[in-house]
């Protein structure tokens, strides 16, 4: 017979909306509510109807030509540290000016559109309301594993981008997506949104948990539907904090980029695809970063194909999430004690994945003192997974 105050029915009746904990907060959908409240103007597109330019925030053009913004002094690209710490903290994002070189910009573009073609030809295509994604970079080239590494032989900008990242995340940041956008005539723009939107509505104020890495290996302006963005619109979103309320902001712009450009931008920094009036599909990718004790987008310990992770390097691995640490990733209990560091084989994952692949992972079930000797004596992968990380005594980084 069940105590009658763990009943469901119970339960139900004691818990009246007005009683409940933390319900406005948790349920207030902020910063949206406000944004949307106090600036109809970012309205998103009805989907459903032909796309109007009469004023939204899509309606829009670069910073230089903007009544607005033209007067203003907005990122522009550049090479030096130190301006691309002012730019990021200032407005909320910095261009590095030749990130890729030419011929790494080549690379990278001719393997995302012929995989962007082979997709829709195995008609495994993903399309959204605003073009074509390719999702899981991972798997599909060299040049995007290397570009999860910030190798230098697929991003020239890579030890740059590697101490930017280690300074606004802190090292052990781990990648928490990383896809190309594309934006196709006659496609909607993507609603205005941050993406640190997963801990909404906690807002943190100190430093973004989120920072973006965006490359561009296509020119991008007004026309063929550069990332619209509201300059400084980070500093709104940190000013309302995490129960306050996001006033009104400034108008959105197209970013305007050469080919080999690369975007660092803050996660709580307004943005979204813009409209591509061209012929021409237009693709950027979007490498998400993130603390290493966040859940990522992309579910990495299923979706990495297996000779990649066979092969991959000690900081890819880590990169993905396969690297435990005492607050997350564990396996097993194994990882509970690990710092999460890069090659630090006690916390290694890859030896699981790896048994998982060939059908060998054998799972520690239900043991008592009655248990059969077969059953203590299986070659469980957790026992194996110990052995193997005692006897690597390998350096960390």
């Amino acid at each position: 017979m069940i105590i009658k105050e763990f009943t469901e029915s119970y339960i139900e009746d004691s818990s009246p909306e007005d009683k409940k904990l933390f319900k406005d907060f948790l349920n207030s959908q902020e910063p949206y509510t406000s944004i949307f409240k106090n600036n109809p103007w970012l309205k998103p597109p009805d989907f459903k109807k032909p796309l109007q330019f009469d004023g939204q925030y899509w309606d829009t053009t670069v910073g230089r030509k903007h009544p607005f913004w033209k007067d203003k002094k907005l990122p522009q690209p550049t090479k030096e540290i130190k301006q691309i710490r002012k730019d990021f903290k200032q407005w909320g994002y910095a261009l590095i000016e030749e990130g890729m070189s030419k011929g790494q910009c080549k690379t990278f573009i001719k393997r995302l559109l012929e995989q962007a073609e082979g997709e829709k030809l195995a008609k495994v295509n993903s399309i959204t309301p605003s073009g074509q994604y390719v999702h899981t970079l991972i798997n599909k080239g060299d040049v995007f594993r290397q570009c999860i590494e910030q190798d230098i032989e697929a991003v020239q900008a890579g030890i740059l981008i590697e101490k930017f990242l280690d300074e606004t995340l802190g090292k052990g940041w781990i990648c928490h997506s990383f896809l190309a956008n594309g934006a196709e005539k006659g496609y909607y723009p993507q609603v205005l949104h941050i993406d640190q939107s997963p801990l909404s509505p906690w807002i943190t104020k100190e430093a973004p948990a989120l920072v973006n890495t965006l490359y561009i290996p296509q020119e991008v302006n007004e026309d063929n539907g550069g990332t619209l963005i509201i300059p400084g619109s980070h500093k709104n979103i940190i000013s309302a904090g995490s129960d306050g309320d996001v006033g009104k902001l400034n108008p959105a712009i197209n970013l305007e980029a050469e080919a080999g450009t690369i975007m660092l931008f803050d996660g709580r920094l307004l943005h979204g695809t813009g409209v591509n009036k061209t012929d021409k599909i237009r693709f950027v990718a979007a490498m998400s970063n993130v603390k290493s004790w966040m859940r990522s987008q992309e579910n990495w310990i299923i979706s990495v194909h297996p000779e990649i992770i066979k092969n991959a390097s000690p900081k890819l691995l880590h990169r993905m999430g396969m690297q435990a640490a005492t607050y997350g990733g564990t396996i097993e209990g194994f990882g509970i004690g690990a710092a999460g560091k890069i090659n630090e084989t006690y916390g290694s994952t890859k030896y699981f994945r790896e048994a998982f692949d060939e059908g060998k992972y054998l799972r520690v079930g239900q043991l008592s003192p009655r248990s059969s000797k077969k059953d203590l004596n299986k070659d469980y992968t957790l026992k194996k997974v110990i052995k193997e990380a005692k006897s690597n005594n390998i350096k960390t980084q």
